[in-house]
């Protein structure tokens, strides 16, 4: 198979507004049989992360819209990056980035349905909680053999105006909602942060074999 090529790339999702502040991004998809189920977060400069949104394609291109969850239905400030996941035994579940409200501090939610569009706010569970002095987002999810491996970003809180200085932690699971976390599984350079949904898949520390 071909590596992708940047010059044949087309946009599947365009942003409601224009200007450097308003996008869509920060996918999840999952492929099911023929179809593509992706989820995304929608910003805009006044909003940040109003909305996140689930849609399906059966070519990977042309995607019928599902379902939208607002950060109001979340009751949280803002939402980040999505992990979108099939379970083995069928079980869709939608792991949200969520910023509590007047802080600094990211949490993860998850929710549970039996197909992409049931998804409700309302049955969402904490997954991922951080504490005082740590903020959790930006989960990427997978499930192997029966183990889930996940990996998040995490800040300190301890300067509100340096929460950029981002790691990413390793963590497993037996069920994909009790986390174990193992530590840094990517550490910044000084003055930088790192994301684990910005770029490739982050490899698991070697403390956690």
């Amino acid at each position: 198979m071909a590596p992708p090529d940047p010059a044949r790339a087309v946009i599947v999702k365009s942003a409601t507004g224009s200007g450097g502040q308003s996008w869509v991004g920060s996918p999840s998809a999952v492929r099911v049989g023929d179809e593509i189920v992706i989820a995304y977060r929608l910003r805009d400069p006044a909003h940040r992360g109003y909305a996140v949104e689930i849609a399906r394609s059966a070519d990977g291109v042309r995607f019928q819209t599902l379902l939208s969850i607002s950060k109001e239905q979340m009751e949280r400030e803002s939402l980040e990056r999505p992990a979108l996941i099939l379970t083995g035994d069928g079980t869709w579940r939608l792991y949200l980035s969520c910023a509590t409200v007047g802080t600094k501090h990211w949490r993860v939610e998850l929710l549970e349905a039996p197909a992409p569009e049931d998804f409700d706010p309302a049955s969402r569970q904490v997954v991922l909680a951080g504490d005082s002095r740590l903020a959790v987002k930006d989960p990427v999810v997978v499930e192997r053999a029966g183990r889930w491996h996940l990996w998040a970003s995490v800040h300190l809180l301890d300067d509100p105006g340096q929460t950029d200085r981002m790691r990413t932690d390793y963590a497993t699971s037996a069920d994909g909602v009790a986390w174990t976390f193992h530590g840094p599984a990517l550490t910044p350079r000084p003055g930088s942060g790192t994301r684990a949904g910005s770029g490739s898949r982050p490899c698991a520390s070697p403390t956690t074999a």
